[in-house]
């Protein structure tokens, strides 16, 4: 019989679980958000009450580095299936090496946690760059995007300091997430929630055209390397991409 620990927040919760669990010795088969998969015939799901999440929290944080820490929230921001226990396995490994546990690669959840760590920042950090605003008439500026790993978090800190001055609206359309900044603070919304938002864009649609301009004109015929450019700009972002979409 497989026991599965449940979780039914973000990444407050499930830490806070994890620590309880190291508190009591209780070593899960499995951990999973709830309502998140389809329970087995021999699986069975097991709800551990914790009383003071946030006594957990500052009791993990003051056990881990930063860099454990900073490893173990881009795992839970992967789209991995198995992440809560590979976290789970990454902090037992921890506790028992210590910081030195980053050089012990041939410890599977050790190995499988930097690499994932890696792939999350790596996705983000090509957002950043690949992300395209447009001018509302609400006067805000919209992006949206699509991404493998839930990084709307990463890059609305990049873009609430980059773009401080302005309104601004991220739109993971595959979660169906916004993250919103009114040149003070971010909040995060469903799409539900932002129903009676308007994001119609402007109706000259300048900063879309003036953009595509832009990109056409530095461009040099002569030095065209699709293949190049596709390496370093993978098409599957490029459907949300204004200077590109066209060639879709």
């Amino acid at each position: 019989m497989n026991k599965i620990y449940i979780y039914d927040g973000g990444f407050i919760s499930f830490i806070a679980l994890v620590v309880e669990l190291f508190k009591n010795k209780i070593t899960p088969d499995d951990i999973k958000l709830i309502n998140s998969y389809d329970l087995g015939l021999f699986d069975t799901e097991i709800y551990l009450k914790v009383e003071n999440e946030q006594e957990n929290i500052k009791l993990l944080k003051n056990k881990i580095s930063r860099e454990a820490l900073y490893c173990i929230y881009n795992v839970f921001l992967s789209d991995n299936k198995n992440k809560e226990i590979i976290i789970y396995n990454f902090l037992k490994s921890y506790f028992k090496y210590g910081k030195t546990v980053f050089g012990r690669r041939n410890i599977d959840c050790v190995n499988e946690s930097i690499q994932i760590s890696k792939y999350v920042r790596g996705e983000a950090h090509k957002l950043k760059g690949f992300l395209r605003f447009s001018k509302m008439k609400n006067n805000f500026y919209y992006a949206k995007f699509e991404s493998n790993n839930n990084v709307i978090g990463i890059l609305a800190s990049h873009f609430s300091k980059r773009l401080m001055s302005d309104n601004w609206i991220i739109h993971d359309t595959k979660r169906g997430i916004y993250a919103i900044y009114d040149k003070e603070k971010v909040i995060y919304l469903t799409d539900e929630e932002v129903i009676s938002l308007n994001l119609e864009k402007d109706n000259e649609d300048l900063i879309e055209d003036l953009w595509k301009t832009f990109y056409k004109t530095i461009g040099i015929k002569e030095r065209e390397n699709k293949r190049c450019r596709q390496n370093f700009m993978p098409k599957k972002y490029w459907k949300n991409m204004l200077e590109v979409e066209d060639e879709l």
